[in-house]
């Protein structure tokens, strides 16, 4: 495979992964198909307009090209619907930011955020708990 294209997976497991094909090799008696970003199709409720939602493949990855056995694999086919190419397309470019996000600026105030210290703060109580009227004092302590 020359271009990269992208497909859908249907595995024997029952899953179906959307991913970007990147070759087809033979390694000794197995035959070995390679692929990059993987989205599962999770199907949604038939009411809804929209019939499928995509999801991550696998939660925790640490490798950007998977390998599985062809015999591991039902059918492979090429993915041509805008609707789905386009939300595919999308996914990894929020995923990887390829659009930078707005800077914001982070200021703090009394009414949010920090406040004041510690010492600062138990000072003012032990002198609040020592100014109280002694009937107000826990027996107790």
């Amino acid at each position: 495979m020359t271009d990269k294209k992208i497909a859908s997976i249907k595995l024997v497991s029952g899953e179906e992964v959307v991913c970007t094909l990147l070759s087809i090799e033979k390694d000794g008696n197995y035959t070995i198909l390679s692929f990059t970003n993987p989205l599962r199709i999770q199907l949604r409720d038939r009411r809804r307009n929209k019939r499928y939602s995509l999801e991550p493949w696998l939660c925790l990855k640490n490798d950007t090209i998977h390998c599985i056995d062809v015999t591991k694999i039902i059918t492979v086919n090429e993915i041509t619907d805008e609707d789905v190419l386009s939300e595919y397309n999308s996914y990894y470019r929020k995923k990887i930011n390829l659009m930078p996000r707005p800077k914001r600026e982070i200021s703090t105030s009394n009414k949010i955020g920090y406040v004041g210290n510690i010492k600062d703060f138990k000072d003012v109580l032990e002198k609040l708990y020592r100014d109280t009227d002694s009937y107000e004092k826990p027996t107790d302590v």
